[in-house]
């Protein structure tokens, strides 16, 4: 079974459709050996300028 995250339930709605996962669960849908599931924000974030290497 492979796990696919993404940031939010509608777009884990889009792809678990396009991936024909259909059937829904407590916060992830299911099927196809795949659960997708969402978290609820950004998951990524550019670095602060300081943390940055100058060159």
């Amino acid at each position: 079974m492979k796990l696919v995250i993404c940031e939010k339930p509608s777009v884990a709605k889009a792809v678990a459709s396009a991936l024909g996962v259909t059937s829904r669960a407590d916060g992830c849908f299911e099927g196809n050996g795949l659960i997708v599931s969402w978290c609820v924000g950004h998951l990524m974030s550019p670095m602060d300028a300081a943390g940055y290497d100058p060159a």
